[in-house]
């Protein structure tokens, strides 16, 4: 049953209800909080709209990142347990 965690993020509340439990919701928004003070610093906005849009665009950058590199990291493996099982077949003969 989710459970409702309070969290801060750019100093306004927010209620948030997750099945993932009250620590990893408050480290997702703590990241998040990080993400959009990162963006508040190093860009020209004062816009939490426009600065929640580059912290979006900044993360969801990493997420495809790390897509690739699970995909690259499973066809490897695929490719390894192929090799593994063809020297075993050759054994076996």
């Amino acid at each position: 049953m989710p459970k409702a965690v309070t969290v801060e993020i750019l100093g306004n509340e927010y209620v948030l209800r997750s099945d993932a439990g009250e620590e990893r919701v408050r480290e997702v928004a703590a990241l998040l909080n990080d993400r959009l003070n990162e963006v508040l610093a190093t860009t020209n906005t004062s816009s939490t709209l426009a600065a929640a849009v580059l912290a979006a665009l900044n993360i969801t950058h990493e997420l495809l990142q790390l897509q690739d590199q699970q995909e690259k990291l499973s066809q490897e493996i695929e490719a390894k347990t192929e090799r593994l099982l063809k020297m075993i077949e050759e054994q076996k003969a």
